[in-house]
């Protein structure tokens, strides 16, 4: 009796706990990639005043003093 409870008991224990951490490990590598894809509007600019020519011409024509959402 013993035998037959724990290799019931054992894939019942052990499958969920695998399915609920590999969907957290899931929804943290989403929420990684959302956080990477975001671009923060000044230090863009910052970026293209320091680049080349072309780069600091867009840079001059982007100046605002009031951005709307």
């Amino acid at each position: 009796m013993p035998l037959e409870f724990y290799v019931l008991m054992i894939p019942f224990c052990t499958i969920p706990v695998c399915l609920v951490s590999l969907d957290y490990l899931n929804k943290s590598s989403e929420l990684k990639k959302r956080n990477n894809n975001i671009i923060e509007f000044d230090k863009f600019i910052k970026q293209k005043e320091e680049g080349d020519a072309v780069d600091s011409a867009i840079a001059e024509l982007l100046v605002f003093t009031k951005i709307a959402a």
